[in-house]
């Protein structure tokens, strides 16, 4: 079982437990049982407020003592071409997104594969939401076209919504040189206040970068 499905599933237990403590002050309020009532509230609220604190906690995957790369990573070629996994933020705009990754390329020959997170909130996963999925692939599949419009090839898929498990993920399915997260300072997933990128170096035995994507400044109205 991945480290974020025991996270997801760890979250069942509160839920066991506060509908249980709920159930009790029911039973003590139509029993006149003021005290029970006031020691339910407060363990109540105890609860409540654990789970949202654990909640809002940012997860990620504990890295290694030392760099390495995950469990299946697919093995690297010695065959001159220059392979980026880049991991995406969904709030790059594609257009802009796709300059940022066609500057990656270097004088070798280059392959390049997108990974799009699927960013979407922890109820939305838990209730099978798949809206976050959708928003990532057409992210994904725009960004690919705005590639292939600067000629450059790329191939890609929609990841994880965590992005170090995305990152762990593309590099069992592309023998990855190096990562570039992709990201716009201040966006909606905020990678960088995160310590994602920072995360990421002291995880994977490859170079680890970021390349920030900023949306073009709206023409002024005169």
């Amino acid at each position: 079982m991945r480290r974020e499905d025991v996270r997801e599933f760890g979250a069942i237990p509160i839920v066991v437990v506060l509908l249980g403590i709920l159930a009790v002050i029911l039973w003590a309020a139509n029993a006149g049982m003021w005290m029970w009532i006031v020691v339910g509230v407060v363990v109540l609220v105890a609860i409540l407020a654990f789970a949202l604190i654990y909640m809002a906690r940012p997860h990620h995957p504990a890295h290694a003592a030392a760099p390495s790369l995950p469990a299946g990573a697919a093995r690297r070629v010695d065959d001159g071409v220059h392979r980026t996994l880049v991991i995406a933020d969904d709030a790059c705009a594609p257009e802009e997104l796709g300059r940022a990754i066609a500057n990656l390329r270097t004088a070798a020959p280059a392959a390049l594969f997108v990974v799009a997170p699927a960013l979407g909130s922890r109820t939305a996963r838990w209730t099978g939401d798949e809206h976050a999925y959708q928003d990532a692939a057409a992210h994904l599949d725009a960004t690919l076209r705005a590639l292939r419009e600067l000629q450059v090839e790329a191939d890609g898929r929609v990841g994880s919504h965590d992005p170090l498990q995305a990152a762990d993920d593309g590099l069992r399915e592309f023998p990855a040189d190096e990562i570039v997260f992709a990201v716009q300072p201040g966006g909606d997933a905020n990678w960088l206040q995160r310590g994602v990128v920072e995360l990421a170096r002291g995880r994977y035995a490859l170079p680890v970068s970021e390349i920030a994507v900023t949306r073009p400044a709206a023409p002024r109205t005169p």
